[in-house]
């Protein structure tokens, strides 16, 4: 009997293998939500590029600042302007992001002051030295490298690239996942099932899954269920995509091709992992292609998917995976895995920020996915107890 590979070394295993050299490309910012890094980046100018206020008041000396003190306001400074310097014994209106007089060393905020007629200010709290001032530089500065090789680049980061001045990124080009289904019982949505068929669920959801990481995808379609056909559209596939993934047929009933095909091809370097649901996941080489079977339940393919086949096609795209996936989170229940498995159950999160656990956890319940908000990760013979904090995915950092 096969001994079973713990989930993870399956994954440490996976992610060990890649030895990927993908190409680069240069793209306008605008292009690169999504992409990921070939190169490190730096600031190419101070940020800020000078003293500003952070606040809407009055810029000062902090020496001459008491409570209770009355102020001339002696000029008004909005953002974009540029002061002269700050006469003795008086404050400067002064908006934020404006750079203060000289002179001035703090702002006191507008809620701090009450208004005398129409230039003249008493002080209702005192400030000190710095306060609410943005220091040049306090944060980037000129040539400080702020984004890594590898970086996945989101919104905030590209407008973070837009601040500095940088007009175009160096990123690796996207590698290509092709994805196939399997099964004679499988029918499309929009065909006729007969008795006995059910529709082709696993493809369109992993298709979109492997879209939403930002990689191009091949839908290669449904194989059959005999072993001649398997291997030639397998070989076909393989010699057009960096990766392979399959949908079901790499269990271990009669009429599961994919494990005869892909060790007829190439190598199966994984078979079977101590997870439950995942059991019957593979992973091989189809040639140039790496090869990733997920089971046929769709509970089981979404989250061998999310748990183990995306960090590897994020890395086999160039990404640096320096995060776990899981955060610790709060049980509201108890719960004994009685097995010899490790398990992966369906959670919401309630009212208050603790889990809980989803009624049905059969892996063949696809809505179970859709209604609930993440993974927990439960070990062999471990018992948790409401309170307890266990490991978490979140299905919106995993899916």
């Amino acid at each position: 009997m096969q001994r079973l590979i713990e989930f993870d070394q399956a994954l440490k295993t996976l992610l060990v293998s890649i030895d990927s050299d993908v190409g680069t490309t240069k793209l306008n910012l605008s292009e690169c939500l999504g992409r990921i890094l070939a190169e490190d980046v730096t600031s190419l100018i101070d940020i800020p590029g000078f003293d500003n206020s952070q606040v809407d008041g009055y810029a000062a000396r902090s020496s001459e600042v008491s409570v209770g003190k009355e102020f001339v306001v002696s000029q008004r400074i909005p953002a974009g302007s540029n002061p002269t310097n700050l006469e003795k014994g008086t404050v400067a209106r002064i908006f934020t992001g404006a750079e203060p007089p000289s002179g001035a060393d703090c702002i006191i905020m507008q809620e701090d002051v009450k208004i005398i007629g129409e230039q003249k200010v008493e002080v209702l709290k005192s400030a000190g030295v710095g306060e609410n001032i943005r220091k040049r530089a306090c944060d980037l500065k000129t040539g400080e490298v702020f984004f890594k090789k590898g970086r996945q680049l989101s919104s905030a980061d590209i407008g973070l690239c837009a601040s500095v001045g940088r007009v175009s990124m160096q990123v690796y080009e996207k590698i290509t996942v092709g994805v196939f289904s399997t099964g004679d019982e499988l029918k499309q949505p929009g065909e006729k099932l007969e008795r006995g068929q059910l529709f082709d669920s696993n493809r369109p959801m992993i298709i979109n899954c492997v879209k939403s990481m930002g990689i191009n995808c091949i839908d290669f379609g449904c194989l059959p269920d005999r072993l001649e056909p398997t291997v030639k559209s397998l070989k076909s596939a393989s010699e057009k995509v960096d990766a392979i993934i399959t949908c079901g047929g790499v269990s271990v009933g009669e009429e599961d091709h994919l494990k005869d095909a892909v060790q007829e091809l190439g190598e199966l370097k994984l078979w079977k992992i101590n997870m439950k649901p995942g059991k019957p996941f593979a992973y091989g080489k189809l040639g140039k292609s790496a090869y990733l079977g997920l089971p046929g339940n769709p509970v089981s393919a979404w989250v061998t998917f999310s748990l183990l086949c995306r960090p590897f096609i994020l890395k086999l795209n160039g990404k640096e995976l320096g995060k776990t996936l899981f955060t610790m989170a709060r049980t509201n229940f108890d719960y004994e895995n009685r097995n010899s498995r490790r398990e992966f159950l369906r959670v919401t999160i309630d009212l208050k920020g603790n889990l809980q656990l989803y009624g049905r956890q059969n892996s063949q319940i696809l809505s179970s996915i859709c209604f609930c908000d993440g993974l927990i990760e439960v070990s062999p013979k471990q018992t948790i107890k409401a309170g307890e904090n266990v490991k978490f995915y979140n299905f919106s950092s995993i899916g």
